[in-house]
């Protein structure tokens, strides 16, 4: 899975990216009640398989703590990861698709 970005990236020093490449990595905290959620940016899935870095977004914290009940949510905490990063991101100002592994 991951999140496709379908607005534009503007980085700090002025280049744009237009089709960011969005990794989503997840855990939940001991008790089993929070999701711990990331997302890092990369420039395109090619540069993610490549072994690059990822970019940073301006004013942008990449990461997110979300309440979590097993017995409501479900156990894909994968799919929930990025579906709460996708509206996180939404608030920011950024449309994302999540697109289905392979």
């Amino acid at each position: 899975m991951a999140l496709i970005f379908n607005t534009p990236i503007e980085m700090q020093n002025g280049i744009t990216v237009t089709d960011g490449y969005g990794r989503v990595g997840v855990a939940d905290n001991v008790d089993g009640n929070q999701l711990q959620q990331i997302v890092e940016v990369y420039v395109s899935e090619q540069t993610f398989i490549d072994g690059k870095a990822p970019i940073s977004i301006e004013d942008f914290i990449p990461t997110l703590a979300s309440p979590y009940n097993r017995d409501v949510d479900g156990t894909d905490i994968l799919a929930l990861a990025h579906t709460n990063l996708q509206a996180m991101l939404a608030d920011a100002g950024y449309s994302t698709t999540i697109v289905l592994g392979e």
